[in-house]
């Protein structure tokens, strides 16, 4: 379905076309395929939670001598594929996600939203200005949810806030755990840094987890919307 702007806002002012594409696309395919990315993301967090349980493990067994070289490696190992699948799936997923909100943002005007905060392009280049991007991305997206209201309420900005947070939050919480002192020293491996890393990655992991479930609910809802003012 294709609907002209113009033909959808009769008499609104040119000014309201620059920067958008004019026409209705729906954005319904591109929001499939972020959510089953989105998907991904939250199992491979998952999966890096309980990874990160089972280092705790592994320090009591070095603590009392119990630890084979065997195991340490196959838990290095493990943590390795984990970390580099997630950032290959963060990647694609970040692409997806930015693909099917610069859709939803052009169509805003033609779906009767009026005119959102950012044209389609502003809507992805916001994502990476330092600094901006810690507050802007969410407006952005919060703007999005509430002009495909349906009806005179916007119910449910909780759940957006509630993602961001959780998603800032845990990339806050990752970086942190990056600064950690290294575990490994000349002479031996420090057993307690060890553990505050796991601890600092265990919630970074958890909180990626939640905010992957929460981007999953809140991609549906504001296609939903726009599903159905279309």
């Amino acid at each position: 379905m294709q609907t002209s702007l113009a033909e959808s806002s009769p008499g609104a002012p040119s000014d309201t076309l620059k920067g958008f594409s004019g026409v209705y696309r729906s954005a319904g395919g591109r929001a499939r395929i972020t959510s089953i990315l989105l998907g991904i993301v939250g199992f491979i967090a998952l999966l890096s939670t309980i990874q990160d349980g089972l280092g705790f493990g592994l320090i009591e067994d070095a603590r009392m001598g119990l630890l084979t070289a065997e195991e340490a490696n196959a838990f290095d190992s493990g943590m390795a594929h984990l970390a580099l699948w997630t950032l290959g799936v963060e990647v694609v997923t970040a692409v997806a996600f930015l693909a099917w909100l610069s859709r939803t943002v052009d169509n805003v005007p033609a779906l009767r939203g009026g005119r959102p905060m950012v044209t389609p392009r502003w809507s992805i280049g916001w994502w990476f200005i330092p600094f901006a991007n810690l507050v802007k991305p969410f407006q952005i997206v919060r703007d999005v949810h509430d002009r495909m209201a349906i009806g005179a309420s916007s119910d449910g900005g909780w759940i957006v806030l509630a993602w961001w947070l959780s998603w800032v939050v845990g990339r806050m919480i990752a970086a942190i755990a990056e600064l950690v002192p290294p575990p490994i020293n000349p002479d031996a491996i420090n057993l307690d840094a060890l553990g505050k890393q796991f601890s600092f990655r265990g919630i970074a992991d958890s909180l990626t987890l939640l905010g992957a479930i929460l981007a999953i609910v809140v991609v549906l809802r504001i296609q939903w919307r726009a599903d159905t003012r279309a």
